[in-house]
């Protein structure tokens, strides 16, 4: 397992979330299985996203992130 710190520099979106909701981590999570996690901390949680890519794992984290903030 490789866990690694997103930059703003692989996803410029990451600077805009971190404003927006507050986010003070990013962090991308390989397993062995070649499945990616990417996982954003704030002071509501963690919000995860899981994907064959770290590009599909990103989407599917901000989209858990903004479904929780909807409500």
């Amino acid at each position: 397992m490789t866990v690694r710190m997103i930059t703003k520099k692989e996803f410029p979106e990451v600077k805009e979330l971190k404003k927006k909701f507050d986010i003070f981590s990013a962090i991308d999570v390989k397993n062995s299985e070649n499945i990616e996690a990417v996982e954003f901390f704030n002071k509501d949680g963690v919000f995860r996203g899981f994907g064959k890519n770290t590009k599909k794992a990103f989407k599917n984290a901000k989209q858990t992130l903004k479904s929780y903030y909807k409500k």
